[in-house]
């Protein structure tokens, strides 16, 4: 059976590939074992997996491209019509001409063979003209998506284009596995540039792709499975766009929090924000540090009339920003900066930027300091003094949302979110910096590393102030573990498992709590 990408599976690194690993791989491969072996393998656990997660299905409507993928939907075909009990299994055949043009040796040697094998098991084949798609997919009781596979370039058309319209009218009502990738969906880049199959289970073949994890459309997969085909994807040699989960290496970055430490050993953790009007984006960010375990968390506030306690959180250190910078030039010992909740665009923000930007501190700048930075001249000092700091081998992060990557790298958002790890790469050249971008699978990008993307969270953190939460969850693991790229995303897996953990007890979540559910998500994690 393959392997379904949950938390366990999760909990090491698996690697995501490109297209261009993909397909290497699978020349790789095809060369070496015996002739139409990978399909038949695709073909065996695509079958498998839809009779273990639809036992009681009576009739199966397979839609079938002229490509691989639905040579290996064709493959699928064969292994359920020669099961015991099998159901109806039936083949509708998209963009592959009369069947007279079936055979055509023009279509790849895989697929011929695969349709050989489905006619031979006795498996029902028609073309899509002259059929009646609605009456079959109505009368069916599973539907399988092998339309489309790698390669995707532009929005699907002709006839794959109204088979893809059909399985979007099909679901939810009826279950939709999909081969590969849901037909419609770029692997590279999980958009969708026309029509897209919504998948209620993807079954990725050979390896997993970026797609599967991130970018605005990567929800069309549903759940996600993984059969590698009894075959290695590295073994080209070719290095992972990517990695997914590690979720235990991550968080073993981090103390527990129960260790008995005395407060230096988790560092000071100093942020500075909340430009009158918005200093409950400065509280948010000090209130979750203190609760990830800050050691002494010091904030300061741009606002002359912010109060001098927070009657909440009485252990937060309110200074004044003057006072607070004048302490973190002399400090020693584990620490770090935050700039950015609620900050503002005054001067003196500026120049606090500037100021924090000159000190060895790990520094994570968000939200408005993003903002200030966007707004400079890309050669002038700010920016040197940015660049300065990985050069120099400073520890700096940069957490944008889309829309604030998008003004640092001078694109429109829609081409952030049309290839995340793309822009992800682009911020760290740009900067020196190491990169939260924030998203649909937030891309965790360390300065020199391949990036890492997460697979925690969803919608209840589309909500304001959750941003400034991950600021200062971020701030007080990186204070404490010595800047370890691990840390970093411990606190951004941290950030969306709290979510997770809210949604999955239905229960109401804004900024203000979700620290409480971080921590809770934190200790079920090291319990397991």
């Amino acid at each position: 059976m393959p392997t379904r990408i949950d938390a366990r599976a999760l909990r090491r690194a698996l690697p995501l590939w490109g297209e261009p690993a993909l397909r290497a791989a699978e020349t790789h491969w095809a060369a070496r074992l015996s002739p139409h072996a990978l399909m038949d393998r695709a073909g065996a656990t695509a079958a498998r997996l839809l009779r273990a997660r639809w036992p009681h299905a009576r009739s199966v409507l397979l839609l079938c491209g002229p490509g691989n993928n639905g040579g290996d939907g064709l493959s699928a075909a064969r292994w359920l019509a020669q099961e015991p009990h099998a159901p109806r299994v039936r083949v509708l055949l998209l963009g592959c001409g009369e069947p007279a043009q079936w055979q055509d040796p023009r279509r790849p040697t895989d697929w011929r063979w695969a349709l050989e094998r489905a006619r031979a098991a006795g498996v029902e084949l028609r073309a899509w003209a002259g059929a009646d798609p609605q009456a079959l997919l109505r009368d069916g009781d599973v539907a399988v998506d092998a339309l489309l596979g790698l390669g995707l370039r532009e929005a699907p058309r002709g006839e794959v284009e109204l088979g893809i319209r059909a399985l979007q009218q099909l679901a939810p009502a009826k279950p939709v596995l999909a081969l590969d990738l849901p037909s419609g969906l770029r692997g590279t880049q999980g958009t969708a540039p026309g029509a897209c199959v919504r998948a209620t289970v993807t079954l990725a073949m050979l390896g997993l792709q970026p797609g599967h994890a991130t970018g605005p459309h990567t929800d069309h997969c549903g759940e996600v499975w993984l059969d590698t085909l009894q075959v290695d994807a590295s073994a080209c040699a070719v290095a992972p766009d990517a990695w997914l989960g590690a979720s235990d290496a991550a968080l073993a970055a981090l103390s527990p929090l129960e260790q008995a430490a005395h407060k230096g050993e988790r560092g000071d953790l100093r942020l500075f924000g909340g430009a009158s009007g918005m200093s409950g984006a400065l509280w948010l960010a000090a209130r979750a540090a203190l609760q990830l375990g800050g050691g002494r968390v010091l904030a300061a506030s741009l606002d002359e009339r912010a109060p001098g306690l927070d009657p909440e959180f009485p252990e937060l250190m309110l200074r004044q920003p003057a006072e607070l910078l004048a302490q973190a030039r002399a400090a020693r010992g584990p620490a770090c900066n935050v700039f950015g909740p609620g900050g503002g665009d005054s001067g003196q923000a500026l120049r606090c930027l500037r100021e924090l930007l000159d000190l060895p501190q790990p520094l994570v700048v968000d939200a408005d300091g993003l903002n200030l930075l966007a707004a400079q001249q890309r050669d002038g000092e700010l920016w040197q003094a940015l660049r300065a700091r990985g050069a120099a081998g400073r520890h700096t992060w940069l957490t944008p949302h889309p829309s604030e990557a998008a003004r640092l790298l001078e694109l429109g958002t829609a081409e952030v979110q049309a290839d995340r790890l793309d822009a992800a790469r682009r911020l760290v050249e740009a900067t020196g910096a190491s990169i939260v971008l924030k998203g649909a699978g937030s891309v965790v990008a360390p300065a020199g590393q391949t990036p890492w993307i997460n697979p925690t969270g969803n919608g209840l953190l589309a909500s304001a102030g959750t941003g400034d939460v991950l600021a200062g969850a971020l701030g007080a693991c990186l204070a404490r573990s010595a800047a370890s790229p691990d840390a970093a995303r411990a606190a951004v897996w941290l950030h969306g498992a709290g979510a997770d953990l809210a949604l999955r007890e239905a229960a109401a979540l804004r900024a203000g709590t979700l620290p409480a559910w971080m921590l809770r998500a934190w200790r079920a994690a090291a319990a397991h």
